[in-house]
């Protein structure tokens, strides 16, 4: 009782005093609060802010993408992000936003507070109703990760003042009450624009130009490149969309080393804009630099095979007066690897053709679940070969109609009214992309139509009787004629002083002259040459026919994935209430369009004949985003992990890896079911003695031992065949070759595929290991 009398008394001779010390006040009360004999209070030792700052917080990449979460947040548009003298530990991040800011309350009630439940109270902004990106709570401590020191500078629209506080993380590992950590705050005149700007300082490590062109990549999913259009005066309310750039200071010159054009728009093939002016004119240009081609016309010349679906074949545009366009085309296979995430993850989020009426977004036009154009329908008939759905442009039509007259919204504000004008303008968007994609398909050679016998200036094989020798009758007719020059040259005799041959064979006849031999020997080594471009041919032929064999294996195994989504759609569609159940049909449209979207580029990539270096993230990620469905729906889950970065592999198809990736998962699928468990799937990679490996393990029934010889054999299966009236996961049933073919695709890539030992808590680990690219083969890639 003393104790607390004495405290008592302390506390009151703080509170008379003029100048109030609140740390001293806050340090009286939370001793007298612990010497209460009927309560007690949780307390938290200060040091637990350092677990959440570096342990919460694994990468550097992480820490950053969390960061910029919180101003995506804040309804920013743009960020920049400064790395100053960070070569080395001890360096600098300035991370400038142009948000709402803070005011005092909410630094206080919200940053300076851990779990708040502001995300979950509000879940969207409050300017522009963008869904909260970030985690609870982990950006204050991502900055602890990053450096030792904090500042925060942050300003709230129209304030006359603008605040700042000052946080030394070190403070909060020495043991404390984090009731009694104080940090400074002051008040400073008002800046320019309003917003936040974190300082973080003593970098606890070193960050190279590759890790901060990686970073990047972490906050892809946040960019929203709309409206490409400007932003008019005005609307304040218009999402401007979210742009990140990064910067590193080099002798006090901020050099550009990231950002959207870079690493998003830099990517794109062609740039593609169209403009109807008042007099109804159209004029359309392209710009392709590495197509080489850059167009400018006033007319759409639209294919002869493409007219048909149009009752004119030459349509007016006077309803479209001051409508434009600009589109940005990618090929999503062709994209470099090490950016091709970055890139992919954009485009499937956000690809399309969106619509802007007097500065106004017009839903549902380019959303992934609507297809106003037809690109979707156009690209699965496959009648125009040249990559062309939805996901291959990211653009805008913006439409200039302020009355009404030619361009109105329906009465529930989803979409315009379909009348002659909206028709017309599906017509101009869809002819001129259109149009574009084929010039540029046939600026680079490439087949355009189904029915096209060959792409221009190139040679097509046939199986008729029109094809020629066969490869052994080529090499039969190579070597005699290699006969024919080496008995011609060892039977003539020395030529006379004029170079005439004097010498006989057979009875006085005239040896062959120089020149016959020499167009002899001209004429091997065609033959020979031409053998080894048709041997060539066949090793990709035999290439593409194995992967296309394993895919079709995979695809058969799918089928169950989706039957099962077309029966959703079934069932959202004609419900017994009458009510169409959108969210479950965009979700199942976006399941298909994955499936159809992966398989098709795994197959067509191939057709292209190109061998690339990949990154293994870049793969797995891709891979992981085709299953995802797949593995919700069958409750198992699927971690991954990587030692090292740039993990770039020896030039390969593609489709290969898709061939490995699938078989190995759906290999580990069928163990899962055996075993009936609750499924997890491990995938690790990383680099080894001039190797890239790949782990993939799963907890399935595993594999006997005298059968860990025998597994990559052709038509050696351990599944067991379905009942009549199975389920559909256990009908996956094995045919033998899967992982034959995937032996083959490793053994020809110099590679290997074994089955080693699995981590703790697994039964069955797969290792394939590849050679790594070398740095002739990375490239452009690594970036």
């Amino acid at each position: 009782m003393h104790e607390a009398e004495s405290l008592k008394q302390a506390l009151a001779d703080q509170l008379e005093l003029e100048e109030l010390d609140y740390g001293r006040v806050l340090e009286l009360a939370s001793k007298l609060s612990r010497l209460d004999p009927n309560k007690v209070r949780f307390s938290v030792d200060a040091s637990h802010i350092s677990r959440l700052g570096l342990e919460l917080v694994a990468k550097q990449e992480t820490a950053v993408s969390e960061l910029v979460k919180n101003a995506f947040d804040a309804d920013a548009d743009t960020v920049d992000l400064i790395f100053r003298e960070t070569s080395r530990p001890g360096g600098s991040i300035e991370i400038l936003d142009n948000g709402h800011g803070m005011s005092r309350e909410e630094l206080i009630d919200g940053f300076m507070r851990i779990s708040t439940q502001s995300k979950q109270s509000s879940p969207v902004s409050s300017r522009y109703r963008r869904q909260r990106a970030g985690r609870k709570g982990i950006g204050r401590f991502a900055s602890q990760r990053l450096g030792n020191r904090l500042t925060v500078r942050t300003q709230v629209a129209g304030s006359d003042h603008s605040l700042q506080v000052a946080i030394d993380w070190g403070a909060f590992e020495r043991g404390a009450d984090l009731l009694l950590i104080t940090n400074s705050i002051e008040a400073f005149p008002p800046v320019p624009m309003h917003g936040t700007t974190l300082l973080i300082g003593d970098l606890r490590d070193s960050w190279s130009e590759a890790q901060i062109r990686r970073a990047f990549r972490y906050v892809s999913e946040l960019l929203q490149p709309f409206p490409l259009a400007r932003k008019k005066p005005g609307e304040d309310e218009v999402d401007p969309g979210f742009r990140v750039a990064f910067y590193m200071d080099k002798d006090d010159d901020l050099v550009l080393l990231a950002n959207e054009e870079q690493s998003i728009l830099a990517h794109a093939l062609a740039t593609l804009r169209g403009e109807v002016d008042d007099d109804g004119n159209v004029t359309i240009t392209l710009k392709s630099e590495r197509a080489n081609l850059v167009l400018d016309r006033e007319v759409i010349d639209l294919e002869p095979k493409l007219r048909a679906k149009y009752e004119d074949s030459s349509p007016s545009y006077d309803l479209l007066k001051g409508v434009r366009f600009e589109a940005k085309y990618f090929i999503q296979d062709e994209l470099p690897s090490g950016t091709r995430s970055t890139v992919r993850e954009v485009l499937n989020k956000r690809g399309g053709i969106r619509v802007y009426r007097n500065g106004f977004r017009v839903l549902p036009y380019g959303e992934s679940y609507d297809d106003w154009l037809g690109l979707q329908r156009s690209s699965a008939l496959r009648e125009v070969l040249p990559p062309h759905h939805n996901t291959n442009f990211l653009g805008f039509v913006e439409i200039v109609d302020v009355d009404g007259d030619r361009f109105e919204e329906t009465a529930s504000r989803e979409g315009l009214v379909e009348n002659l004008a909206f028709e017309r303008l599906q017509d101009f968007v869809y002819r001129a992309l259109m149009s574009g994609v084929i010039e540029i398909a046939r600026a680079r050679k490439r087949k355009v139509f189904a029915s096209d016998k060959s792409a221009p200036g190139k040679r097509t094989r046939s199986a008729s009787a029109d094809e020629g020798p066969s490869p052994r009758e080529q090499a039969a007719d190579a070597v005699g004629l290699i006969k024919e020059f080496l008995g011609d040259y060892a039977g003539s005799s020395t030529s006379d002083d004029d170079g005439a041959s004097t010498g006989e064979i057979d009875g006085g006849d005239a040896t062959p002259s120089a020149n016959d031999k020499a167009a002899s020997m001209q004429a091997a080594i065609e033959e020979i040459e031409g053998l080894g471009r048709r041997a060539q041919e066949l090793l990709e032929e035999v290439g593409m026919l194995r992967v296309l064999a394993s895919l079709g294996l995979t695809i058969g195994e799918f089928t169950h994935e989706v039957r099962h989504a077309l029966a959703t759609l079934s069932a959202a569609l004609l419900s017994k209430e009458g009510l169409v159940d959108m969210p479950t049909i965009t979700e199942n449209m976006a399941l298909l369009q994955s499936y159809v979207r992966y398989f098709d580029d795994a197959v067509t990539q191939n057709a292209h004949r190109t061998l690339e270096v990949h990154e293994i993230r870049d793969l797995v990620a891709e891979f992981a985003n085709v299953v995802n469905p797949t593995l919700q729906r069958q409750n198992v889950v699927v971690q991954t992990t990587f030692s090292g970065y740039d993990l770039f592999t020896r030039p390969m198809h593609r489709s290969e890896w898709a061939s490995i990736f699938l078989n190995l998962f759906t290999n580990a699928l069928k163990a899962i079911h055996r075993a009936k468990a609750k499924g997890r799937i491990f995938i690790s990679a990383g680099r080894q003695d001039g190797f890239v490996y790949i782990d993939f393990s799963d907890n399935g029934d595993g594999i006997a031992a005298e059968n860990k010889e025998h597994v990559f054999d052709a038509f050696f299966t351990t599944s067991r065949p379905s009942a009549a009236l199975a389920a559909d996961h256990e009908k996956l049933v094995g045919t033998g070759l899967g992982l034959k073919i995937v032996r083959d695709i490793v053994d020809a890539a110099g590679g290997e595929i074994t089955v080693t030992s699995a981590p703790d808590g697994y039964t069955t680990c797969f290792r394939v290991e590849i050679p790594e690219a070398a740095d002739e083969e990375i490239g452009n890639a690594r970036y």
